[in-house]
C-alpha cells in the first residue's frame, strides 16, 4: 500500500513539473516576460515590396544605379538618428534588405520599439525585405515565427509550397533577391522542397544578379556557431549565387561571395583559425549596387558590362573595409 501511494505522489510530482516547465519554458529558455509599451499603439505594417506594382516603381533608366542598403543583426539596437544616418551615408537607396535578428524577441513589444525608431526616420519610406532570424520565433514547446512577423513585413507568395517559414523572392532591375528562412527547416521533406525551389528560382532568374539572403550563415563567422545542417544543404546549393548575405555570427566575415554582416548585435570574436578572405568585429552596413558600366574601381571592359559592387562600411564612421565586384558580360 505504502509503495502504491508513493508513485502516486512521485507520478503527481513529476506531472507538475512537467506542466510548470510548459507553462515557464519561454521565460526560463530565453524568453523574457514582454515589457509594458507606454507610448502609442502603431500599426505593425513597414513599407515593403509585396507585388508587381511596387517593384515597378523601382524602375530604373539602363545607365542608372539600383542601391539596396544591407544590414545584419539588429535586435532593436538602431535609433532614429542611426537609420538618419545611414540615409544621409546612402540618400540614392532604393531598397532596405536585413538577413534576420532586426527584434531582440518575436513579442509586440520588441515590434512597437522598432516601428516607433523606423517610422521617424528619414528611411521610414524605403521599402524594405527583410528575412526572420530565430529571435522572430516565438520559443516555446514549439517555435513558430511570430504571427506579427507577417502582418509586419508581408511578402510575395512565391516560396516553396507547403514548407512553413519565410521564402520568397522579389525582383528588382537587374537583381532577384532571394530570401530563404533557415529556421524551420529540420525536416527532411522540407529541406528537400526548399531546395528544389531555391535551383528553380536561381535558374529562373532570367540573366539577372542572384543575391540570396539568409540567418544563417553557410560558413561562420565565428568558433562554435558551424551549422552542419545548413553547410551540407546550401554549401553547394548556393555556389552560383553571385552574393551569399547572413547574419546570426555577430562578427564580419567574408568568403569568396559568401558574406556574414552584423549591424548591431554584440559583437563576437570570430575565431582565428576559420578561413576568411576579410573579418572584422565591428558593426557594419553594406551597399550593393547593380549598374551598367565598362569601368568601375579599376574594372575595365571595352564593352559596358553589367556590374555588382558590394561594399562593407563601419556603422561608426561610414568607412570601407571590404568591397566585392561581380561582373555579368
Amino acid at each position: 500500500m505504502r509503495k502504491r501511494v508513493r508513485i502516486i505522489i512521485w507520478t503527481i510530482l513529476l506531472v507538475a513539473v512537467a506542466v510548470l516547465v510548459a507553462v515557464r519554458w519561454q521565460a526560463w529558455f530565453g524568453m523574457p516576460e514582454e515589457p509594458e509599451w507606454t507610448g502609442d499603439t502603431l500599426v505593425y505594417t513597414m513599407p515593403t515590396l509585396t507585388d508587381v506594382e511596387a517593384q515597378e516603381a523601382l524602375a530604373h533608366p539602363e545607365d542608372s544605379v539600383l542601391t539596396l542598403l544591407v544590414l545584419g543583426d539588429i535586435h532593436n539596437g538602431l535609433t532614429q538618428a542611426n537609420y538618419d544616418t545611414l540615409a544621409a551615408r546612402v540618400p540614392e537607396v532604393d531598397v532596405v534588405t536585413q538577413c534576420g535578428d532586426w527584434l531582440e524577441r518575436g513579442q509586440g513589444y520588441y515590434y512597437q520599439a522598432l516601428l516607433h525608431e523606423w517610422m521617424p526616420s528619414a528611411l521610414s519610406g524605403v521599402p524594405v525585405v527583410a528575412c526572420p532570424g530565430n529571435h522572430e520565433y516565438n520559443k516555446g514547446i514549439s517555435k513558430e515565427l511570430s504571427p506579427v512577423w507577417d502582418e509586419a513585413f508581408p511578402r510575395p507568395d512565391n516560396g516553396p509550397q507547403e514548407v512553413p517559414g519565410a521564402h520568397f523572392y522579389v525582383d528588382l532591375p537587374g537583381l532577384r533577391l532571394i530570401a530563404i528562412d533557415t529556421n524551420p527547416l529540420v525536416h527532411l521533406v522540407h529541406l528537400t522542397r526548399t531546395l528544389t525551389w531555391l535551383r528553380e528560382t536561381m535558374n529562373g532568374a532570367k540573366g539577372r544578379f542572384v543575391v540570396v539572403m539568409m540567418h544563417h550563415p553557410v560558413l561562420p563567422a565565428c568558433k562554435g556557431r558551424f551549422n552542419p545542417l545548413v553547410y551540407a544543404s546550401f554549401r553547394r546549393a548556393l555556389g552560383d549565387a553571385d552574393l551569399v548575405i547572413s547574419g546570426h555570427d555577430h562578427s564580419y566575415m567574408r568568403r569568396s561571395s559568401f558574406v556574414v554582416v552584423n549591424a548591431a548585435g554584440r559583437p563576437k570574436e570570430p575565431g582565428t583559425g576559420l578561413q576568411a578572405d576579410v573579418r572584422d568585429t565591428v558593426p557594419v552596413y553594406g551597399v550593393l549596387t547593380v549598374k551598367r558600366s565598362n569601368s568601375v574601381s579599376g574594372l575595365t571592359s571595352n564593352s559596358p558590362q553589367d556590374v555588382l559592387q558590394f561594399t562593407v562600411h563601419r556603422l561608426d564612421d561610414g568607412e570601407v573595409i571590404d568591397s566585392l565586384y561581380v561582373c555579368h558580360d
